[in-house]
């Protein structure tokens, strides 16, 4: 089941009384069952268990050398997506009796000088600092940090030497004949390209990782120097990326073998490091342009060993480059994930993941609202992504409404917010403004695996983020796939994106999966940040989410939104009160402005609801209601209804 019929399948809508019932002890039953079994048969498994059920925590505090009839007598690595998340999953295996547990760190875990504790002692160069050099020559120039960390230190005298921790870290990794010497190997994403380390090994990917090599800028412009570099290194003729572009998109056989046998050999190391604008896997990459073949949308798509391409073939712009690792040597693959997307997954492990459900849909919901106390409600019937900041329209005016309107319902139990990064420090504003002393935010993407709300009662989710019809058709040309975004024709005849986000075509399903695994996931993933101990009978919180993206099966309650702006007329009835700090009638308010008395009854009663006033009642003159203001948003409020 992909993640977009997830969010809408009619089996979230199953009754969730007794007979969906499951306890956290039994659901753990299941997911060390289904995952046992999955290693045991050396197959490679997509296993789908909630939020918060102890995924990481199984995997990393199980003693697997207990268990060879499991393993196989193959180790097994846990592969985490972040430093953090590797570094709680080592502390569960350090403080768990019996378990024995080794760590491969990146090149700023385990380099110094890569951290940048010795910026200030040393130049790299071309005038950089060490830790900038490394970045340059790792991240954009695709170098590995073993053959980096050799130059640098042919280049000055690194007080790390040939002894750095990121080389001897490797030694404690034994490869005997008997077996691994550890329970559970921690690393991260990265190290998956080490062929030596997965061939044979049980590996476990903590979430789903992420291979694509995405361009900005300044890393697309270094591609395309590198591989202009590389031509004018080995061509004898003058030849550039555009020359590259054009043998690809207009089938040009003949420049298509001249550049071909440009790209055949690896590069050495005295061209990577001797020139200012070079790239590790330009060969790989210009032989996956070269065999390139249109596939959906005016992309093509070429591959070379793990290198795989997508280009514009109108621009010629290169729009993305996986390098998914080779995985074919290990004795299986196992992916954990509470709301997957089997295409993402596919991209970036293995083609053949099989995929098994911890508990059914029904039980999902009676497990996270009885065992976990996680409450979730919509709020309004929009989407609302704001992925490029909050556009056009009143959104921004809106959402502060609606986190004031929450403080207001819940008061200091409410100080936390999850929102797209281009809004984030507005929400932190807002929140701020709503008199939170001590906002806590968090954007999505930088969410998963995090426990910063765990304990916290409130919370709110402002929008969601969208990927773009761009970047969906890139990954539907990756599995060359054909689906295009839906047109409608407006009334004067033009041709537009119609509303709704769907797209048409024989592999349309698996579009709106992307989308999903992208809007709706993070939402899911997101609002899976509160209440994550089932284990404490006092858990539990309560999200109020802002978007209608959230997969049916997390909705608990809609609950209607109805903006308001304050009139002129109503401003005056607020200066009427303001001005009889003891009281007033709303016979007074009515006659100072010359209004129907009903009517300010009615605006008085809105304020009652929003927190805005005070009502005596049988104080005033012959027994009448007094209200008295005391303060509050009135010119732009949002009234809930359930």
């Amino acid at each position: 089941m992909t993640t977009d019929s997830i969010s809408n399948s009619d089996g979230f809508d199953e009754s969730t009384d007794f007979p969906n019932r499951v306890t956290t002890d039994e659901a753990r039953d299941r997911l060390e069952e289904r995952l046992f079994s999955a290693i045991q048969a050396g197959e490679n498994t997509l296993i789908d268990a909630p939020t918060s059920l102890g995924k990481t925590y199984q995997v990393a505090t199980t003693r697997w050398r207990d268990y060879p009839e499991i393993t196989g007598g193959e180790p097994v690595i846990h592969i985490h997506q972040t430093t953090e998340a590797r570094k709680g999953a080592v502390e569960e295996s350090r403080v768990e009796t019996g378990v024995e547990c080794r760590v491969l760190r990146g090149r700023t875990d385990a380099c110094r000088v890569a951290a940048g504790d010795y910026d200030d002692e040393l130049t790299a160069p071309n005038g950089h600092t060490p830790s900038e050099w490394f970045d340059w020559m790792c991240d954009v120039r695709n170098v590995t940090f073993q053959k980096a960390h050799r130059q640098l230190s042919n280049y000055c005298d690194l007080p790390c030497g040939k002894y750095c921790d990121a080389v001897t870290q490797w030694w404690d990794i034994s490869d005997s004949d008997d077996g691994p010497n550890y329970d559970v190997l921690h690393t991260t994403a990265n190290f998956a390209h080490v062929d030596d380390l997965i061939e044979g090994a049980n590996v476990i990917f903590d979430e789903r990782p992420e291979y694509g090599l995405t361009f900005s800028d300044q890393e697309r412009i270094q591609f395309q120097r590198a591989t202009t570099n590389l031509l004018d290194h080995r061509s004898d003729v003058p030849r550039a990326m555009i020359d590259l572009k054009s043998a690809a998109v207009r089938d040009r056989p003949e420049l298509q073998a001249e550049l071909r046998a440009h790209f055949e050999d690896k590069v050495d190391e005295e061209w990577l490091f001797g020139r200012g604008e070079t790239h590790r896997l330009a060969p790989a990459i210009g032989r996956a342009i070269l065999d390139s073949k249109e596939v959906c949308a005016g992309r093509y798509h070429g591959r070379d060993g793990r290198i795989e391409v997508v280009m514009d073939g109108l621009s010629g712009d290169i729009r993305h480059i996986q390098h998914t690792p080779d995985l074919s040597q290990a004795r299986c693959i196992i992916g954990l994930d509470a709301f997957p997307s089997e295409t993402r997954w596919r991209i970036n492990t293995v083609d053949d993941l099989s995929r098994e459900n911890v508990l059914t849909p029904a039980e999902r919901k009676w497990w996270r609202r009885n065992e976990r106390g996680l409450e979730i409600k919509q709020l309004g019937e929009a989407t609302r992504s704001y992925t490029q900041g909050w556009g056009e329209g009143a959104g921004e005016t809106r959402a502060k409404a609606v986190v004031q309107k929450i403080r207001q319902l819940h008061c200091d139990s409410f100080r936390s917010c999850i929102s797209p990064s281009s809004v984030e420090q507005d929400v932190r504003q807002m929140m701020a403004d709503a008199g939170i002393e001590k906002p806590k935010a968090m954007h999505y993407g930088e969410q998963k695996s995090r426990n910063d709300f765990s304990n916290e009662k409130i919370g709110l989710l402002v929008g969601c983020i969208d990927p773009g019809d761009e970047n969906i058709l890139d990954l539907l040309a990756l599995r060359e796939m054909v689906a295009k975004p839906k047109r409608m024709v407006t009334e004067s005849g033009e041709r537009i994106r119609a509303t709704g986000r769907g797209f048409v075509g024989p592999d349309a399903e698996v579009a709106k999966e992307i989308l999903a695994s992208v809007r709706e996931n993070n939402l899911a993933q997101a609002a899976g940040r509160y209440a994550r101990n089932p284990d404490d009978p006092d858990s539990g919180a309560t999200v109020y989410v802002w978007s209608d993206a959230l997969p049916r099966m997390l909705v608990d309650q809609k609950i209607g939104t109805e903006y308001r702006t304050a009139t002129d007329k109503q401003t005056e009835f607020v200066r009427i009160l303001e001005e009889n700090p003891s009281g007033c009638t709303a016979k007074l308010i009515a006659t100072e402005t010359s209004s129907d008395k009903s009517y300010v009854i009615g605006w008085l009663k809105e304020m009652e609801e929003q927190n805005n006033v005070t009502k005596s009642v049988g104080t005033g003159y012959q027994g009448a209601t007094k209200w008295g203001w005391c303060g509050g948003n009135f010119e732009s409020f949002v009234v809930f209804k359930s």
